[in-house]
């Protein structure tokens, strides 16, 4: 019962972090114009359209080496590439310094 009555409580961080991460993601690929963000429908996630200059594994795999952990697109069964799925639920800093690694990544 303790922590169910706690719950309003989480609901509301875990709320604020997503929306705060989900605002940050979509005023970033404002300014980006080959990054696409796409409508979040609900959960925790983003999906990304990146440019195809490489496949979805090369994106990850480059990411991945910068200390940036995405998922690619085909992990989803999106039918074509180059799309990357990010969780929304990571921490302000850290979302938002993984994010400017993606659209400045060479």
């Amino acid at each position: 019962p303790s922590l169910l009555a706690a719950r309003s409580s989480v609901q509301q961080q875990i709320l604020g972090r997503l929306r705060g991460n989900l605002e940050f993601l979509k005023e970033t690929v404002r300014r980006h114009d080959a990054f696409r963000s796409l409508e979040v429908e609900g959960g925790w996630y983003a999906i990304l359209r990146v440019p195809r200059i490489r496949t979805e594994e090369e994106w990850t795999l480059k990411l991945l080496d910068r200390g940036v952990l995405v998922q690619p697109g085909y992990f989803y069964d999106f039918e074509s590439e180059a799309y990357l799925v990010i969780s929304l639920l990571t921490p302000e800093a850290t979302f938002q310094e993984g994010i400017q690694t993606v659209v400045t990544i060479d």
